[in-house]
């Protein structure tokens, strides 16, 4: 039987991953540093998000 908890939880680092993909590529297509700090804020919280959400995961394995 599937653990809801857990696949809630891998649906969130999916959708986590994808976001940052799609941050990824706009950073390297972005020249305006203020624009380029405000996304390496978003890059920061969406790890620290990946990071939360993993620890989440291996102690619902």
């Amino acid at each position: 039987m599937d653990n809801p908890s857990k696949d809630n939880v891998e649906a969130v680092l999916r959708k986590i991953n994808w976001a940052q993909e799609i941050l990824n590529s706009v950073q390297q297509n972005v020249s305006d540093p203020q624009i380029g700090n405000i996304l390496s804020g978003i890059s920061f919280i969406m790890d620290s998000a990946s990071m939360d959400a993993e620890a989440l995961y291996q102690s619902i394995k």
